[in-house]
């Protein structure tokens, strides 16, 4: 009796160009999908025309099944990175997480936010949801002026892939030089900087951690949760600019005492009890979670 071996199955689809075309490269993939689905459970072997077919069927139907679980699932942590709790008990992690509210409106939880912000506001509400980032606004501050330019031009600033600011800390915001990568997302109106303030690791790291987070983000505006504040070269302009922005019908700007005359009485405007500049964004959370509407 001739028996049906992988090797021989896997011999016969790569004659079709369909099926090459599917399983190219995938051969390890499929070896397991054999033993599994076919040896394991004991089926006949016998090479006939009709079991040919039966195995051809039962391997695509488990590569397909297989995709399917592997679709995007982007780790947030590079190979040979510190692990999150040991990086926790570093200096810099302890010093962190003091700054980080550990605590969140239950409330809030039912409204699965994505989290737009100028600074790392949210990661209380993160870390409550108890998911990897959905977001890459974490772990770094823009600007105001850029954040303005980004958001009147989101769906085209998203599209893009950041590029690493050379010399490394450059910034045209400040002549002192950042000790920390500095992304570019070049757009039709300009460089928007992004500085990956606690990414402290090489600029090809902090590039694969924004585009990984991105990666998940919900885009349906209707979504997203957009915070400023008054901070980083921030202007009244640039705050009305803001509060103008209706393609976001959930958005909050929070300024110190500085702008309450002119800007306090507007629609979606907190006035922090800060004289000149409000906190930055993990205390203004703790100060004013994440809204559950």
């Amino acid at each position: 009796m001739v028996l049906l071996t992988f090797a021989n199955i896997f011999k016969i689809m790569n004659q079709s160009p369909k099926a090459a075309k599917i399983i190219s490269s995938r051969r390890a993939d499929l070896l397991q999908i054999y033993k599994d689905a076919i040896v394991k459970k004991k089926l006949p072997i016998k090479d006939t025309p009709e079991n040919r077919k039966k195995f051809q069927t039962i391997l695509l139907r488990g590569l397909k099944k297989l995709n399917e679980k592997k679709v995007v699932v982007v780790p947030d942590q590079a190979k040979g990175a510190i692990k999150q709790k040991d990086k926790n008990l570093t200096a810099y992690g302890k010093e962190a997480n003091k700054a980080e509210p550990d605590t969140i409106k239950k409330a809030a939880i039912g409204r699965d936010w994505t989290i737009i912000t100028d600074n790392c506001y949210g990661v209380a509400y993160m870390k409550a949801l108890n998911k990897p980032y959905e977001s890459p606004f974490f772990s770094m501050y823009i600007y105001a002026p850029d954040y303005l330019t980004l958001l009147e031009n989101f769906d085209e600033y998203m599209k893009i892939t950041p590029t690493a600011q050379t010399p490394a800390g450059k910034s045209r915001w400040t002549k002192a030089e950042r000790k920390y990568p500095v992304l570019l997302l070049k757009g039709s109106k300009g460089p928007v900087e992004i500085h990956m303030a606690h990414e402290k690791q090489s600029p090809e790291e902090a590039i694969r951690k924004w585009t990984s987070r991105k990666g998940r983000m919900n885009m349906n505006k209707a979504d997203m949760y957009v915070k400023m504040d008054s901070r980083d070269k921030f202007s009244v302009e640039l705050g009305k600019r803001f509060l103008a922005l209706k393609q976001f019908p959930h958005k909050r700007l929070f300024v110190s005492q500085k702008y309450k005359d002119a800007l306090g009485s507007l629609k979606d405007v907190t006035v922090m009890d800060y004289k000149t500049m409000p906190p930055i964004g993990t205390k203004t959370e703790k100060l004013y979670p994440v809204p559950a509407k």
